[in-house]
């Protein structure tokens, strides 16, 4: 991974946060889930 796509995946996931409400408590358990929905994106446009 670049450190492009690590900025990128970043400011998504802050994205993500913030459209979800996510309380930073909560943060752990919604980057886990965040993370799975990205790989599976990346593994569907492959």
């Amino acid at each position: 991974m670049w450190a492009f796509d690590l900025d990128t995946l970043r400011k998504a996931f802050r994205k993500s946060v913030q459209e979800h409400k996510v309380t930073a408590a909560d943060w752990a358990e919604h980057a886990k889930q965040f993370l799975e929905k990205q790989r599976d994106r990346q593994r569907e446009s492959t």
